[in-house]
């Protein structure tokens, strides 16, 4: 395994060879592994790093792994446009904790990660003790997504083309200005790492696909989404212009096992616009029962 160490901002990354697809993926590592894990994964535009703040603080009691989608930050990408869709990253997750034998996680995802957490816990549930989700789609709801998500999902829509292809940082402007709650900002070297991977060929192109790829999943998910037991949290930033909070109540009322926080003063990146709030909810969640 390789060891990246950047500014004490930046998580401290390695990486591993997965057993079963073969790629290579990047990860965090914090914690103590005696501990219960969870496992963090990302949205877009992001990577890894978007866990600066929660990462940290879980630590304290958890053994933390956040890891890079295949395409983005520092995993390799994917070999075809039809490999990045919801159901294939449900997969690498399964065989990444294979690879590292995590018997057990609870698994914490927002944004496009949300359904692939999902169908985690419907495929093997076994593996999977706890979800704890935030503002993604899991259904297909137009009328609750913005024109931008609505653009990148749209197969030969020009705007989300573009937006993703060649106007990657006119892009990342959008998700920043409007996806967090009142001018919040992030640490310049997160910032960067994000920039970073907008302009790279494979993110783009993982980016695109996975978007273009996701009514397949939703499709496949809602009529078998009664048959996910585990327990489920879902967290929703109250002031979300990417994804209506109104989806959030709709997911609870159609999971048997799920119950709702809205956290207020967040917008859709609720991982960095309340990192503190979002924790404390979790681990209320986590420690529920035990």
């Amino acid at each position: 395994m390789k060891t990246d160490n950047k500014t004490n901002q930046l998580l401290v990354t390695k990486t591993v060879k997965l057993n079963k697809n073969k790629s290579i993926i990047r990860y965090a590592e914090l914690g103590d592994i005696s501990k219960p894990t969870i496992i963090l994964l990302h949205g877009v535009p992001e990577n890894l790093h978007a866990w600066y703040a929660v990462a940290p603080i879980l630590s304290n009691n958890y053994h933390v792994i956040a890891l890079d989608w295949p395409g983005f930050g520092g995993s390799e990408p994917l070999d075809s446009f039809e490999a990045y869709n919801s159901n294939n990253f449900a997969d690498i997750v399964i065989d990444f904790m294979g690879t590292l034998r995590i018997k057990q996680s609870i698994i914490m995802a927002p944004d496009i990660a949300l359904l692939p957490a999902f169908l985690i816990g419907l495929k093997r549930p076994e593996l999977v003790s706890k979800l704890i989700v935030m503002d993604g789609i899991p259904f297909p709801r137009k009328q609750h997504a913005s024109w931008e998500l609505n653009s990148f999902a749209r197969k030969g829509s020009i705007i989300g083309k573009a937006l993703v292809r060649w106007f990657p940082g006119i892009s990342a402007e959008i998700a920043y200005l409007k996806g967090f709650y009142r001018g919040h900002s992030i640490p310049k070297e997160i910032r960067k790492e994000f920039s970073i991977d907008g302009k790279n060929e494979n993110t783009k192109d993982a980016f695109l696909s996975y978007f273009q790829n996701f009514h397949i999943g939703q499709s496949y998910f809602e009529p078998i989404a009664h048959k996910l037991l585990t327990p489920v949290l879902v967290i929703w930033g109250k002031y979300d212009r990417f994804i209506n909070v109104k989806l959030a109540h709709e997911i609870v009322e159609k999971l048997p096992n799920a119950e709702l926080e809205i956290i207020d003063k967040s917008g859709h990146y609720v991982h960095m616009d309340k990192p503190e709030a979002l924790v404390k909810a979790a681990t209320t969640f986590i420690e529920l029962d035990q």
